[in-house]
């Protein structure tokens, strides 16, 4: 005579390991993209505001001074002077305007993005800005590069 066995209302622990995997792969994916995600977000409210404060500057400067460089004795702490830089620096080369990161204690927030470059170069047409062209390491391994 036949034995019938209770039907198992559970799960076999090869469905459960598979389970497992397919986790472990989504989340091997995700967590770069979360970590990006991350840093982008802390470049844009804290560094972006400085950053947009200093390219109005250079956009009103050009407005009544429509040419690149700056002229001789104009430094670039009249455009940084309104800008809140406790997160970069700021060095100029002819009109292209480069940000560096600077993460300490007090800015521990952007220690990943530490020394990393972005640059903002002014698109001109007619005498007025256009739009920014930006670019170095921030920009490069942020996905800013391009046109702004």
């Amino acid at each position: 005579m036949l034995i019938r066995m209770k039907e198992s209302k559970g799960f076999t622990l090869v469905e459960l390991m598979i389970v497992v995997a397919i986790i472990g792969i989504l989340a091997a994916v995700a967590l770069p993209y979360y970590q990006r995600y991350i840093q982008r977000s802390r470049l844009t409210s804290l560094v972006f505001p400085g950053v947009h404060v200093i390219e109005t500057n250079l956009a009103a400067y050009f407005v009544f001074q429509p040419t690149f460089p700056f002229p001789s004795g104009y430094t670039l702490n009249t455009l940084v002077k309104d800008a809140n830089t406790a997160y970069f620096t700021t060095t100029t080369s002819g009109a292209t305007v480069d940000f560096t990161i600077r993460a300490s204690a007090d800015t521990a927030p952007l220690h990943a993005l530490d020394g990393m470059t972005l640059s903002a170069h002014p698109l001109t047409t007619t005498g007025e800005i256009v739009g920014w062209q930006l670019g170095g390491s921030l920009a490069a391994s942020l996905g800013l590069a391009g046109e702004k």
